[in-house]
C-alpha cells in the first residue's frame, strides 16, 4: 500500500474545522497547492452532496481551486495532476453515489465495501456523511460510528478517516442531534482524529453570528445574502445545493478546503 509522505508528516493531533475555518483568504496558496496532492474517497447522503456542489463552483470561481470528482460504479483511481480528487459514493456498482449508514460502516457487508476503496491504496482520506440519522440514533449507535470508524483507521494506517456531525435539524442545543454530535466532537479532541463539523459550519453566518435554533434548510441565508451582496455573488452559476441555501454549499466548500490545508501540513492562521 502506498502510504503518502504528507501524512506520514502531519502532527498526531485533532484537526477541527467549523464555522471559524471558512475564509480562504486566510489560508496561505501554497498549501493550497499541497492539498491538490490529495485522493479523497467520499461516501454521502444528498446533504453531503452540498460540499461537492460548492467545491465545483468554487472551481469555477477561481481555478486555483480545482478539483476533479470522479462517480462511483466500480473503483476507479480518481486521482488527477494540479487537482484535489474525489471517489464519489461507494464501491457499489453500478454507480451509486447515495450512500446511507449501511452501505459504508454500519453493517458488515458496508465496512467491507468500504474497505474494497481503502484496500486500492489510492487514496488518502475517506469519508461519509450523514443525513437525519443523527437526529434519531442512539448514543449506542453513534458510538458504533466513531468505533468503526476509528477501528478502519487502525487496518489503514496509510489513511485517515474523517469524522462528520450531523446536520442541523432545528432541535438547538437541548435536542438529541446536538447531544449526539457532542458525542462525536468530544471523541474527536479526546483521541486525536479529523472531524468536519458540519452543523457547526450551519449554525454561524460568516460574519460570526450564532443561530442555535437554525435548520438545514439556512432560514438566515436569503437575509445575509441581501445584506452582503457581494458574499454571495453568482450563486446562479452553482449546480444543485441539496436542501439548503448556496450559501451553505459556498461555506462548506471553502471549511473543505480549510481542512485539505491543514492535513496538508498548514498550523492555521496566528
Amino acid at each position: 500500500m502506498y502510504f503518502p509522505v504528507i501524512f506520514r508528516n502531519a502532527p498526531p493531533q485533532a484537526i477541527i474545522v467549523d464555522h471559524t475555518s471558512t475564509d480562504l483568504s486566510r489560508i496561505p496558496a501554497y498549501w493550497i497547492e499541497q492539498a491538490k496532492g490529495f485522493v479523497v474517497h467520499y461516501a454521502h447522503t444528498s446533504h453531503g452532496s452540498q460540499v461537492l456542489s460548492g467545491l465545483e463552483w468554487l472551481e469555477g470561481q477561481d481555478a486555483t481551486y480545482s478539483v476533479q470528482v470522479t462517480v462511483s460504479g466500480g473503483v476507479a483511481n480518481p486521482a488527477t495532476p494540479g487537482a484535489l480528487s474525489f471517489y464519489d459514493g461507494n464501491n457499489y456498482p453500478p454507480s451509486n453515489t447515495y450512500i446511507t449508514p449501511d452501505l459504508y460502516w454500519e453493517y458488515a457487508d458496508g465496512v467491507t465495501h468500504t474497505r474494497s476503496v481503502a484496500d486500492t491504496g489510492w487514496f488518502d482520506y475517506s469519508t461519509w456523511t450523514w443525513c437525519g440519522q443523527a437526529s434519531s440514533y442512539s448514543t449506542e449507535q453513534i458510538q458504533l460510528y466513531l468505533d468503526t470508524l476509528n477501528g478502519l483507521e487502525q487496518d489503514y494506517p496509510g489513511m485517515r478517516f474523517i469524522y462528520m456531525t450531523g446536520h442541523t435539524d432545528g432541535t438547538g442545543p437541548s435536542g438529541p442531534l446536538y447531544q449526539n454530535n457532542n458525542q462525536v466532537r468530544q471523541y474527536a479532541r479526546d483521541h486525536g482524529k479529523v472531524l468536519f463539523d458540519f452543523a457547526d459550519i450551519e449554525s454561524y453566518d460568516p460574519d460570526g453570528t450564532y443561530y442555535p435554533d437554525t435548520t438545514d434548510a439556512c432560514p438566515w441565508c436569503a437575509s445575509y445574502c441581501t445584506a452582503h451582496p457581494s458574499y454571495c455573488a453568482d450563486f446562479a452559476s452553482m449546480g444543485d445545493c441539496a436542501h439548503t441555501h448556496k450559501l451553505l454549499c459556498k461555506m462548506k466548500a471553502q471549511a473543505w478546503w480549510w481542512l485539505m490545508a491543514r492535513l496538508a501540513g498548514w498550523g492555521g492562521p496566528p
